[in-house]
């Protein structure tokens, strides 16, 4: 990198500023405190400008230049350097930023440009390797042609310039096992894994502004500051996640918790209710011979009870899943089959000939959702003990009358 030092004092209307400046750390109107000391003492600390192109591009000082053209002034005194690379220009913004404040979502923004250049730091540093294994291999066969050899990703990359070393390599250079995303959440302040989920969210942003739906990228955003980026990437892996959003986008909700709120209402009154029946898959599938079919048989404080049919023994067995769970599994219908084995159940537990162990057997096979040739069985079993009882009733009565 050649470095000029002189400060230069050039007009406001010849400086634009980096385009990765303004998508990582937006031009909104922060520290109104620094407008004033500027209007009291001016610019004090000189704005950073890259001459690689015909454009002179700050890469440091968007809030210095936004107060000064605020203010009017003719001249702002600038550091010009001509960097070598675009990717060079990335580097220094994000290291010149790295102490500032920022918000969670700028954090992650960071994030995917480290690891967007880290992964053409490796790319260069196989390259490099690539081409001294070749280099070794022509001189023992005695051939020298420097223009054999694939171009580097940099331009001007030599190994002894210091001020161009790779990105992975400060200061990471002595963990070669430490993953690129290892390194990226330490340079951002958090975990691999955190950086990951979150990565999810920024890129659901960046999709949505795509197709003009900054409303809902906007909310997205601020959901991620406010709740954190676990529920956030949560909620971009729930089957309702389109819904929420279009709620925001048509203006019926303010904010994402709003319409969270709203969904759920809508679902848990559809859905989550005694007798639904939903698909269960094997990682929320409490034991593996389980049918993938589960009814609920009870809610209560936002927990439902659902039965499952064992296929070791044919045994009904309970658990408890949150509500919210099940919003998020497919639902499913009975057939004609079922529901008229559920209506004759029925029938037969409000009947007043039934015992206290016929309605204990009726409720176990109301919980089942798969029914087997045993259960139709104790059904027909039922109904015939109950209705030869209801007959000895009746000839009771006539013979009392």
């Amino acid at each position: 990198m050649k470095n000029n030092t002189e400060i230069k004092h050039l007009s406001p209307s010849e400086l634009v500023i980096h385009a990765e400046l303004l998508r990582i750390y937006g031009d909104t109107q922060e520290k109104h405190d620094l407008q004033l000391d500027i209007e009291k003492n001016g610019i004090m600390v000189p704005l950073v400008a890259s001459t690689r192109t015909s454009i002179i591009t700050i890469v440091s000082g968007r809030r210095r230049l936004r107060d000064a053209i605020a203010l009017l002034f003719e001249s702002v005194p600038v550091i010009c350097y001509q960097f070598p690379s675009e990717e060079a220009e990335k580097h220094f913004i994000l290291s010149a930023n790295r102490d500032r404040p920022k918000t969670r979502f700028q954090q992650l923004l960071e994030g995917k440009e480290w690891e967007s250049l880290e992964k053409q730091a490796a790319a260069l540093r196989r390259q490099q390797g690539l081409n001294q294994r070749w280099k070794d291999k022509d001189i023992e066969k005695g051939i020298d042609d420097s223009e054999y050899y694939p171009v580097a990703l940099l331009d001007n990359y030599s190994p002894s310039d210091t001020s161009q070393r790779s990105v992975s390599q400060e200061p990471h250079e002595l963990n070669k096992k430490q993953r690129a995303t290892d390194k990226v959440g330490e340079r951002i302040g958090m975990s691999r894994h955190s950086y990951e989920r979150g990565k999810r969210v920024i890129e659901k942003c960046e999709k949505l502004r795509d197709r003009g739906k900054e409303i809902e990228a906007l909310a997205l955003e601020m959901y991620l500051e406010s709740a954190g980026i676990v529920p956030a990437s949560d909620l971009l892996k729930a089957p309702n996640c389109d819904e929420v959003l279009d709620l925001l986008g048509s203006g019926q909700s303010k904010t994402i918790g709003e319409a969270l709120l709203k969904v759920s209402r809508v679902n848990s009154a559809s859905a989550v209710v005694e007798g639904a029946i939903f698909f269960f898959p094997d990682d929320i599938l409490r034991k593996r011979t389980y049918y993938h079919s589960g009814r609920v048989v009870k809610i209560a404080n936002m927990t439902a009870t659902v039965c499952f049919r064992d296929s070791v023994d044919d045994d009904l067995r309970k658990h408890q899943y949150k509500c919210d769970e099940l919003l998020a599994l497919n639902k499913e219908d009975e057939n004609l089959h079922h529901q008229r084995l559920r209506d004759r159940m029925s029938r037969l537990l409000v009947h007043p000939c039934a015992t206290a162990n016929d309605k204990y057997m009726l409720n176990r096979l109301l919980g089942a959702v798969v029914c087997t040739q045993d259960e139709v069985d104790w059904l027909q079993f039922i109904e015939r003990r109950v209705e030869d009882l209801e007959i000895q009733k009746t000839r009771t009565l006539e013979v009392v009358s």
